[in-house]
């Protein structure tokens, strides 16, 4: 039986109140922030998903890389069954380490870390791999670990929204004077930096990159399970398509019920689209007669300043390197 408004709204209160004291505990000190000797820059959000930290943090990271930093991606790892820390290799299902995190380590050459515990990850990154510089995927609300440099994504209005479970801020608004750069997304007016998710190609089953004009003028099955699957349908109405959207709730496990009715739904359609996120939980051998017409759509971050917060990060890095 779903809960009250008035019943959420006393759950808020109390998630908020927890949420204030921990806050609390680590800014006097109570609660350790433990210090690696590497360079830590944390990607995160105040929002409950679909924010775009998974791009977000491929870009950073990716453009880290390309300047010839070694730099890792740490990261939760969320629903993924080892406990870690470990690092993320293409042979990984999603159900083991995530799927943000499998499809993170399937697109990049930069090591992605599965580690819950972020502290064991960033040292295992620093022992193992030789990092300088991790990346922390949603790593805002994760304070055990000190960060060098933290970066907040918005997607809306968070001045206007309820806490959870009324509504879908993990932390008040104000907690965003801790972070050192507000990037908005998704439509978000915020001062400062602005950022834009931009596809770029289809994907098919097998890897395979397809030009988006293929989409103009279809008729899609649009299927997800993500944070802000509204953005993803308005993406796909976006190139063109006539589409038919099926959501499930965010990085759910594709059952055969759901590989059912995804196939059912897309008999009339021309093609069956999904997200990168969702393509790395799919067994192609459950998709057998429409293989042909299933893709997933190519992402990836447009920002004005992302040099130069490339260019911060890299002058962190050497005042780590050379004190002073």
């Amino acid at each position: 039986m779903p809960f009250s408004s008035g019943m959420l709204d006393c759950l808020a209160l109390i998630y908020g109140a927890v949420v204030k004291v921990r806050n609390t505990l680590y800014d006097l000190g109570v609660l350790n922030i433990h210090k690696v000797p590497l360079l830590v820059v944390s990607v995160g959000n105040i929002e409950s998903g679909g924010t775009g930290k998974t791009p977000f943090t491929m870009a950073l990271a990716g453009g880290l890389f390309q300047r010839g930093r070694k730099v890792s991606i740490i990261t939760r790892g969320y629903k993924g069954i080892l406990k870690g820390p470990v690092l993320v290799e293409h042979r990984h299902l999603s159900e083991e380490v995530g799927d943000e995190a499998l499809l993170m380590s399937r697109l990049m050459k930069v090591p992605v870390v599965k580690s819950p515990d972020r502290v064991k990850g960033a040292l295992f990154a620093h022992t193992n791999l030789g990092s300088e510089i991790v990346v922390l995927d949603d790593g805002f609300q994760h304070r055990r670990l000190h960060r060098d440099l933290d970066i907040v994504l918005v997607s809306r209005d968070v001045k206007g929204e309820k806490l959870l479970p009324a509504g879908t801020l993990r932390e008040h608004a104000t907690s965003l004077k801790r972070a050192n750069v507000i990037v908005s997304l998704k439509g978000a007016d915020y001062d400062g930096l602005k950022a834009e998710l931009i596809p770029s190609a289809l994907v098919d089953l097998h890897g395979n990159t397809y030009g988006l004009e293929l989409v103009s003028g279809k008729r899609v099955l649009a299927f997800c399970a993500i944070g802000r699957p509204e953005h993803f349908i308005a993406m796909l109405h976006g190139l063109g398509a006539d589409v038919d959207g099926l959501v499930f709730k965010d990085h759910h496990s594709y059952t055969l019920s759901d590989v059912r009715d995804i196939m059912d739904r897309s008999a009339g359609r021309d093609l069956a689209i999904t997200t990168e996120k969702d393509l790395v939980k799919i067994n192609p051998a459950w998709f057998t007669g429409i293989t042909e017409k299933l893709f997933a759509v190519r992402v990836g971050i447009e920002m004005r300043g992302l040099a130069g917060m490339l260019d911060e990060i890299e002058q962190l890095a050497e005042n780590i390197r050379f004190p002073g």
